[in-house]
């Protein structure tokens, strides 16, 4: 499951590089990359068109890019424009892939998506996590990951790295759950137990769901609360368009803000926290 080598190395978001050359050389990567993604197929020329870059300068990005695996040629673009026709570039539908899983409290759930955005793959196994061991949980989660990321190799896609979700609270090293009440999970070291072979990012679930809707979601305003309300409740918090994580990483944790400090106990130690009034247990129970 190791990565093939590559040269291009587009800015991560957020991130910002030194004004050295090889910095401004990653940059003009990532908008490269990035106008294709949002506007592609695009030729060269358009490309160095809409980003202000040479159609020289353009175009040994783009074979970069291409070398990379990241972006592909389409061919000639429809007839019907002035001059000798461009070759259509777009998003690369091989190439690498990230993967995705989710440990849910009844359920595990991986998932391959390409460059542009399509599940390729996708396994999910249900029964309950609440009752294991952190350890058989792993090795199930693992034997899935195996099994999509086989699948993704065998379209042609190669795995960049593993993004795993939880319904607990994770610390700011991205590997470490410090507590998932709802799984009984206490400073369970993820990387420790699932591939080694694959970088690893491990976060609240609802911090994921609210980087989708930041990333992919139609018109989204740059302030807004994602609420993740399964099993147990869960929020991602983004302000000025960036995720808050809050001084310890815990920011957004809904389900355990206590709403009636002398009500029910919680898994998580509190007493009268919003799970216990609106979590799945409590709805099916005033369901009747």
């Amino acid at each position: 499951m190791t990565a093939p080598p590559h040269e291009a190395e587009p800015a991560r978001h957020g991130r910002t590089l030194p004004d050295t050359q090889q910095g401004m050389r990653r940059r003009n990567l990532a908008r490269v990359k990035h106008t294709v993604s949002a506007e592609g197929p695009l030729s060269r020329a358009a490309v160095a068109s809409r980003i202000g870059l040479t159609r020289a300068a353009v175009s040994t990005l783009v074979d970069e890019l291409i070398r990379s695996g990241l972006l592909e040629e389409l061919g000639p673009e429809r007839p019907g424009r002035v001059g000798r026709p461009g070759s259509a570039l777009a998003v690369s539908a091989r190439g690498p892939a990230g993967i995705g899983a989710e440990v849910g409290v009844d359920h595990l759930a991986v998932c391959a998506v390409d460059l542009r955005g399509r599940v390729r793959s996708r396994a999910v196994r249900y029964g309950s996590n609440r009752d294991s061991s952190i350890e058989p949980v792993t090795e199930r989660l693992t034997a899935l990951v195996r099994q999509v990321v086989a699948e993704a190799e065998s379209e042609g896609l190669w795995p960049a790295g593993l993004a795993v979700a939880v319904p607990g609270l994770v610390a700011r090293d991205g590997r470490t759950v410090v507590r998932a009440p709802n799984l009984d999970w206490h400073d369970a070291d993820l990387g420790a137990l699932l591939p080694a072979d694959l970088p690893l990012t491990v976060d609240n679930e609802a911090n994921f769901g609210a980087l989708a809707e930041l990333w992919l979601g139609d018109g989204t305003p740059r302030d807004f609360l994602h609420v993740s309300a399964e099993i147990g409740i869960g929020a991602g918090v983004v302000f000025d368009g960036r995720l808050l994580r809050g001084t310890r990483g815990f920011a957004g944790e809904l389900g355990h803000v206590p709403v009636r400090p002398d009500g029910p106990a919680c898994p998580c130690g509190g007493r009268g926290c919003l799970e216990q009034y609106a979590g799945e247990k409590a709805v099916l129970r005033a369901a009747g």
